[in-house]
């Protein structure tokens, strides 16, 4: 296997649970996204209702960003 690298946005939202969060990942997210532009997405899901969780609606904006990750192969 070759080293590999992959890039997710991951987005947190707080639930109507109080203290549980609810976490999304999309992978390939493009590489110029804003703070504006993911704001407005997570307020999105949350004002439109589209998600539940096992712990509710989401309800809150908790963290948004770009994730990503290195796979370095070891063994062959």
């Amino acid at each position: 296997m070759a080293d590999t690298s992959s890039t997710v946005l991951r987005l947190v939202f707080g639930t109507e649970v109080e203290g549980k969060t609810a976490s999304m990942e999309f992978n390939n997210p493009k590489a110029d996204v804003t703070q504006a532009q993911v704001h407005d997405l997570m307020q999105m899901f949350i004002t439109k209702n589209v998600v539940n969780t096992t712990n509710g609606a989401l309800t809150t904006i908790v963290d948004g960003g770009i994730v990503t990750r290195n796979f370095t192969d070891l063994v062959p």
